[in-house]
C-alpha cells in the first residue's frame, strides 16, 4: 500500500497543492485528472522528491520515502516525464540506466536480462542499437518509459505518457503498463487528460481542483456532475459496446 498524506507545496509564496492525500494499492493505476494549471505535473514530482514539501508524507509499504536517500528511493519510485530529450547513447543503454540503482561495479547478467525482457515487451528490439537523438518522439516517450520500468520500482509515476503518441501506440502503452502493474504489483499514478483512456485502463481517479482533492475513487465518481465542475464544461458519460466513455457537450457556440 501506498499512502500520500497531507501534502503541501508552493512555489515561493504561490499555494499550488493544499492537503492532498490518498492511497493506492500495490497493482492499481491511479489517474490524476483536472485542468492544466491544476498542480497534476507538480504533485508527481513531489512525490518523487524533485519538489521540496513543505509538510506532509509519503509511505511505501509502511516506509517513510522522505527520509530515505536518493538510491533506495529510486529503488522504489520511478519516474517519466513529460518532456524527454534525445542524445547520443543507444536505447539498450538507455534503458539499462534504469538499473543503476542496482547496480555496484558492472551490468550483471540478471541486469542485462532485465533490459532485455522489457525492451522486448515495448516492442523496441528493432530499435535497440539505435542512438536516442535518431528516433521519433513517440518511440523516445516508450525508451523512457521502458528505462522505468527497468528499476523494478514499487511506484511508477507517468506524467502525460501518451501525449507524443499515435492512437494505437497510446492503447498498446497503456495496455503494456496495466499489465505489468498487475503482474508485478507497481502501482502506477498518471497524469492524463485523456479522460477516455483514463476509463479504459485505469482503476480509481483523483479530481484535482483548486489545490485540492476534490473528488478520488473508482468508476463512481466518473460522473457528469464531477467531471463538468472539475473541467467547467458539460460532458455526457455513457457505455458503447459495453465501454464507458466521457463524451464532451460544450455549448452552442463555445468553442
Amino acid at each position: 500500500m501506498i499512502k500520500i498524506n497531507n501534502i503541501d507545496f508552493s512555489y515561493s509564496s504561490r499555494k499550488i497543492l493544499e492537503n492532498i492525500s490518498f492511497d493506492i494499492l500495490e497493482n492499481n493505476l491511479i489517474a490524476i485528472l483536472g485542468n492544466n494549471g491544476a498542480g497534476k505535473s507538480t504533485l508527481l514530482k513531489c512525490i518523487n522528491g524533485i519538489n521540496t514539501l513543505e509538510k506532509g508524507t509519503i509511505y511505501i509499504s509502511g516506509q517513510d520515502v522522505l527520509a530515505m536517500n536518493r538510491k533506495e528511493v529510486a529503488k522504489r519510485i520511478a519516474y517519466v516525464a513529460q518532456k524527454n530529450e534525445g542524445s547520443r547513447v543507444t536505447v539498450f543503454d538507455t534503458v539499462l540506466l534504469g538499473r543503476r540503482p542496482y547496480i555496484k561495479w558492472d551490468a550483471s547478467d540478471e541486469d542485462i536480462k532485465i533490459v532485455d525482457k522489457i525492451i522486448g515487451q515495448m516492442g523496441l528490439e528493432e530499435f535497440k542499437l539505435r542512438y536516442i537523438d535518431e528516433i521519433s518522439g513517440g518511440e523516445l516517450q516508450k525508451v523512457m518509459l521502458a528505462r522505468a520500468l527497468a528499476q523494478q520500482p514499487r511506484l511508477l509515476l507517468l506524467d502525460e505518457p501518451t501525449s507524443n503518441l499515435d492512437p494505437k501506440n497510446q492503447y498498446e502503452v497503456l495496455s503494456i503498463v496495466k499489465n505489468i502493474s498487475k503482474s508485478n504489483n507497481i502501482a502506477v499514478i498518471i497524469v492524463i487528460h485523456d479522460l477516455n483512456l483514463a476509463l479504459r485502463y485505469c482503476d480509481r481517479f483523483l479530481f484535482i481542483k483548486n489545490k485540492s482533492v476534490y473528488s478520488y475513487g473508482g468508476i463512481e465518481v466518473m460522473t457528469n456532475d464531477n467531471i463538468e465542475f472539475v473541467y467547467e464544461m458539460p460532458v455526457s458519460v455513457q457505455s458503447f459496446n459495453g465501454v464507458r466513455m466521457v463524451i464532451p457537450m460544450p455549448q452552442t457556440g463555445s468553442l
